[in-house]
């Protein structure tokens, strides 16, 4: 069973690697360190989202990058969203294939 709060399986040694890569005292905010749970996905705003998701999609450190099978799912979620027809929620749909279309 998939945990709802999880991270989409990132483990936190990958958090951790990340921040050690960009300097643990750097006063510097690294876009893309930052990995929705899959109940943010399915539950927040859409429009909240958007940034979330594209700095982890294009912007995130090495250890973050999301792989096709994580943004397939992401996909999926938002596709089941009960406003999965909404314009923000299409939009990161196609956020989405963007990413797996490269």
């Amino acid at each position: 069973m998939v945990d709802i709060d999880d991270r989409f399986g990132m483990p936190e040694s990958a958090f951790r690697a990340a921040r050690e890569s960009h300097g643990v005292n750097n006063p510097t905010i690294r876009l893309g360190m930052y990995v929705p749970t899959r109940r943010e996905v399915a539950e927040s705003p859409a429009d909240n989202l958007y940034e979330v998701l594209i700095d982890w999609m294009w912007e995130s450190p090495s250890e973050l990058i999301p792989s096709n099978e994580q943004i397939a799912e992401l996909k999926s979620i938002l596709l089941a969203r009960p406003d999965a027809q909404d314009n923000a929620v299409l939009k990161l749909v196609a956020e989405c294939d963007d990413y797996l279309s490269v």
